[in-house]
């Protein structure tokens, strides 16, 4: 069983610019893995913009 919480826990630990890392290596933004989208929500939270 995959524990959510603590995958969000661990994107919240991360810095800005490493969660901007994490998201240039997501393979399919369709379908991320639950610490991919763990990622995704924080950089949501935080208003930030996918780099490009």
């Amino acid at each position: 069983m995959h524990d959510h919480l603590k995958d969000a826990a661990a994107a919240a630990d991360l810095t800005d610019e490493q969660l901007a890392a994490i998201y240039r290596r997501i393979a399919d933004p369709k379908r991320p893995s639950g610490f991919e989208q763990a990622v995704l929500d924080e950089m949501e939270r935080r208003h930030l913009t996918p780099p490009t």
